[in-house]
Order: C-alpha cells, then sequence, then structure tokens
C-alpha cells in the first residue's frame, strides 16, 4: 500500500481509520509496531499545544517525561503516552504511528488492575487493567 498526503491526512483526521491503516500496515509487514518511544518525537508546536490545554485543580503545569506506550506489547493499532495530567481525571495524551500522530484529552480509566491497583490507562483502552 502506498502511503501518499491524502492517507496520511485521512489517519490524523479520523481515528478508525488510523488504526485500520496501521492495523493493515503491520499485518502485511510494512510498518513495524514498536511501543517505544524512538517511534515519536514531540514537535515545538505540539509542545506548546500541550501546555495550553486548560486544567483543573492540581494540573501539571509541565510535560511529564515518556519513554514507551503502556499497552500490550506487539498490540495493533496506534500507541499512546501520557503527556500530562489536568487534575480533573482526564490528561493529554500522544497517539502515534510512524509519523503520524496526534494530541488527545481522555478521561482516566476507573478500573482497578488485578493487584488492586487504580488502572494508569486511559477509559476505553483495549485489553485488561495493567499490573503495576
Amino acid at each position: 500500500m502506498e502511503i501518499d498526503t491524502d492517507v496520511i491526512r485521512r489517519a490524523l483526521k479520523d481515528p478508525a481509520y488510523m488504526t485500520a491503516l496501521a492495523t493493515r500496515l503491520i499485518k502485511t509487514g510494512q510498518m513495524a509496531a514498536p511501543c517505544a518511544r524512538e517511534d515519536y518525537h514531540l514537535t515545538a508546536p505540539q509542545r506548546t499545544a500541550v501546555l495550553a490545554i486548560g486544567g483543573g485543580p492540581g494540573a501539571d503545569d509541565h510535560i511529564l517525561q515518556w519513554s514507551t506506550c503502556p499497552l500490550p506489547p506487539r498490540h495493533s493499532g496506534p500507541h499512546y503516552a501520557i503527556l500530562r495530567y489536568l487534575g480533573d481525571d482526564r490528561a493529554v495524551w500522544i497517539r502515534w504511528l510512524g509519523p503520524l500522530s496526534e494530541l488527545v484529552t481522555l478521561a482516566e480509566c476507573k478500573l482497578s488492575t488485578a493487584d488492586d491497583h487504580a488502572c494508569p490507562l486511559f477509559a476505553g483502552h483495549d485489553g485488561t487493567c495493567p499490573a503495576l
């Protein structure tokens, strides 16, 4: 599959298309899906945008350091990393796959892990809550 500008634009605007595209590219061996940070770095405009998102009491005033996607290894679809807690059960995350990325504000997962800790992921994540 050839990835041209139109495909990238559509993937950035449509998360379902991004997931389907990523899944197809991974299954056909056209793209590896490592969860490591080397896969994507924040741009200066993204850093500015993350800090400009308003938060509630206790919101972080800085961008967190992130190293890997917290989803299970070898998952299909895009990767996620938390960037900033907003203090009202929401956080700013980056969703990326290769050069495609977007900033998203997601609610915190309200479920618990198997060892009874709060889940560190976002609401609606795939799979079970990871152990800490």
